[in-house]
């Protein structure tokens, strides 16, 4: 059986000399700590005295009586009201980094002041003793600490949950019903020459209606893999095929905007995939290319190679700085906008299905010079 050799010189060697030092020094101890606390975070700075120092006695009490005692009985104890100083500390909105700082500025405090009462340096065991004390509450106080703020997060992922089903089965019903309505208007008012600007804006109503659903749609999506319930199905897809309709879906939105769309999928290669996630992927790529190119062309290209085949979709568009490049697939992070409207969800929600279905995307870019996400899909 493996042990812990300085574990067990905490908990089973007494220091009785070590531990007077510790009694006798901890409202010096306090002291200092506490004015330099003071300085360093700026946010404990509102608080009273009381709340600042709280569990720290009794953590300092506890660790002279567990570096005194030589059976372990007040090891438990240490631990104990190291969990309680976490447990404050996160009701006191602390970081957990300003967690580590305050352990950070007592431990050459505490050091100091047993070395001066002592007046001699400490010998490598009692210093090793002195260390482990502390681990063991930075430990357990940042254990409890991270306890209470995983539970929080849970709380708040809950209720977003419960947003988001509202949003899926009321507000998207309500949008729905209202689309109808634009539709019906649409066909009683196309007749009539003088309602052709009211016809204009029922068309821009109902576009900024599908836009709100697709945003709604963005975010359940986005949720549903968060929560780990979307499942790859794989089938044999015929990508030639499959891109030739991609490309189909999204030429009137190309043509809208005077945008040239090229295929470059000659190469006849099918993959065991997905389809829907390959084309969730793929359509979020094809709709940013068009949505942030003002002219140009945008290239959707296959390519096979060894093992594996490469999907491609280039534009021409502003590019992307390398600073914004490094976090472009996480939740909410956008690229430069350039004016256009956005949450920041398509492109992780795509790097997410990429993963489920064991793709590689990679992107690309330089100012000025367009933007390139590349697919790697194995074969086989």
């Amino acid at each position: 059986m493996l042990r812990d050799a300085t574990l067990d010189l905490l908990k089973y060697q007494p220091f009785p000399a070590l531990a007077r030092a510790v009694d006798a020094r901890t409202e010096a101890v306090l002291a200092r700590w506490y004015s330099l606390v003071r300085e360093k975070l700026t946010s404990a700075d509102p608080l009273t005295v009381d709340q600042l120092r709280d569990e720290l006695p009794v953590i300092l009490k506890e660790l002279a009586k567990t570096i005194e005692a030589d059976d372990g009985s007040h090891y438990f104890r240490l631990e104990a009201a190291s969990e309680g100083h976490g447990t404050v500390r996160f009701h006191q909105s602390f970081s957990i980094n300003e967690l580590l700082v305050e352990y950070a500025l007592l431990r050459p405090i505490l050091l100091d002041e047993v070395a001066a009462f002592l007046d001699r340096d400490l010998v490598p065991e009692e210093a090793a003793a002195l260390n482990m004390g502390l681990d063991a509450a930075v430990r357990k106080g940042v254990t409890r600490f991270t306890a209470y703020q995983q539970q929080q997060l849970k709380l708040v992922a809950d209720a977003q949950s419960k947003y988001l089903s509202f949003l899926s089965h009321d507000l998207r019903g309500g949008l729905n019903g209202v689309l109808l309505m634009v539709e019906v208007l649409k066909r009683e008012l196309a007749g009539e020459q003088k309602f052709s600007e009211s016809i204009h804006d029922l068309d821009s109503m109902r576009r900024s209606i599908l836009d709100t659903v697709a945003t709604m749609d963005r975010f359940l999506r986005a949720e549903r893999f968060r929560q780990g319930k979307v499942e790859a199905h794989n089938t044999t897809v015929a990508l030639p095929a499959f891109l030739q309709d991609l490309i189909a879906n999204f030429s009137y939105q190309a043509k809208a905007k005077g945008l040239e769309l090229i295929a470059e999928i000659s190469e006849p290669v099918t993959a065991v995939t997905d389809k829907d996630l390959l084309m969730l992927i793929l359509q979020n790529l094809l709709s940013n290319a068009i949505k942030y190119t003002a002219a140009g062309a945008i290239r959707l290209a296959l390519k096979t190679l060894p093992g594996k085949v490469e999907i491609s979709v280039a534009d021409q568009g502003p590019g992307i700085s390398s600073e914004r490049l490094v976090n472009l697939f996480e939740p909410f992070v956008r690229g430069e906008t350039h004016g256009q409207d956005g949450v920041g969800l398509g492109l992780s929600i795509a790097r997410q299905a990429a993963d489920l279905i064991g793709a590689k995307l990679s992107v690309q870019s330089a100012l000025g010079e367009g933007t390139t996400f590349t697919l790697e899909l194995k074969l086989g």
